[in-house]
């Protein structure tokens, strides 16, 4: 079978999505990075060639309001982030427009501030470029918040990758990563593709349909699948066929319910089989160990070295030749 390119999207936050204002480690970032130093080996024996997930560090504001530092958790686990660069790991920056809200005394997310999502990303580069003496090229961001002005941010702040669409997504009004609330919806991914490709200088979801119209920048949409179909009885499956049905495609995300880790990889190599381009993205946060979605998710990476699809996956940086050559901007 061919080998699939994949893009593991590691967000790496303070395990709580509202942390309280004082100094403490990043125990979720910790239990993941220890998860992946065990993994490493196991399905790179499987592949035949080297795992490198790609780390997307908070360095917003908001860090800086609850931890005395925007660059906190860079300093807090410095032995870690050089073994991580030891494995020749990416970075990049998560970046959540999060905001103080005196009145209410409660953080929430400023979607509605185009000034202030644009200094948010801002101030994540340039600590990013402080701590480790290169200029950010890789970027998630943070609350399904991508839009024309971020985008646009972040190219000038020269990030050359973008991993945050999620293909069939409607905008969102509320969720746990908006803190208290949102001024305004999230982003609306209905219209994404379901490949790698440089966006169009005119719309955001397009892909260009030139060289000219491309903007410089790379978006790698998260894997996303039409699963409650493939999860349902195989004569509703072909109902739905020949009743000529839209599929509806939503995000592969591990931090979802799932029937059991095998159905989730199951899933995933169909998905990555069925899209336009052959790759697999998916994308995780570093919560706090113990809690609900890290079990789920550390139950879903233990089984993958013991699932046929392991064999096929190569976690490639979303910068590497494997994912551009999948996008062209004439595509």
């Amino acid at each position: 079978m061919p080998a699939i390119p994949a893009v593991w999207r590691i967000d790496v936050e303070p395990d709580e999505h509202q942390p309280e204002v004082r100094q403490k480690p990043w125990e979720g970032f910790v239990s993941i990075a220890t998860l992946v130093e065990e993994l490493r080996e196991r399905l790179a024996s499987r592949s035949g060639h080297a795992v490198h997930p790609t780390w997307f560090l908070r360095l917003d504001p908001d860090i800086e309001r609850c931890f005395g530092q925007v660059d906190f958790v860079v300093r807090r686990h410095t032995e870690l982030f050089d073994r991580l660069i030891g494995h020749k790991d990416a970075l990049g920056i998560h970046v959540h427009p999060h905001r103080w809200d005196e009145e209410r005394s409660v953080a929430f997310s400023d979607h509605a501030d185009d000034a202030w999502t644009t200094r948010c990303l801002t101030v994540a580069a340039e600590a990013f470029a402080h701590c480790f003496g290169e200029p950010v090229r890789r970027s998630s961001q943070g609350g399904y918040f991508l839009t024309e002005t971020v985008l646009d941010a972040a190219i000038a702040a020269g990030v050359e990758v973008d991993v945050t669409a999620e293909p069939g997504l409607p905008p969102k009004t509320a969720d746990p990563s908006f803190g208290a609330y949102a001024s305004a919806p999230s982003g609306d991914f209905r219209e994404c593709p379901r490949r790698p490709y440089y966006p169009s200088r005119d719309r955001l979801m397009a892909p260009a349909s030139s060289l000219a119209d491309g903007r410089p920048i790379l978006i790698v949409p998260l894997t996303a699948y039409d699963y409650q179909t493939a999860l349902q009885s195989w004569p509703r499956r072909v109902a739905k066929s020949l009743l000529g049905r839209p599929r509806d495609h939503l995000p592969l995300n591990p931090w979802k319910a799932w029937p059991s880790p095998k159905t989730y990889w199951d899933l995933v190599a169909q998905a990555a089989d069925d899209q336009p381009a052959r790759y697999f993205a998916f994308a995780m946060r570093t919560d706090a160990p113990g809690s609900v979605t890290h079990e789920m998710i550390r139950r879903l990476l233990e089984h993958l070295p013991h699932h046929p699809i392991a064999e096929r996956l190569r976690f490639v940086d979303p910068l590497g030749p494997e994912i551009r050559a999948l996008a062209t901007p004439s595509s």
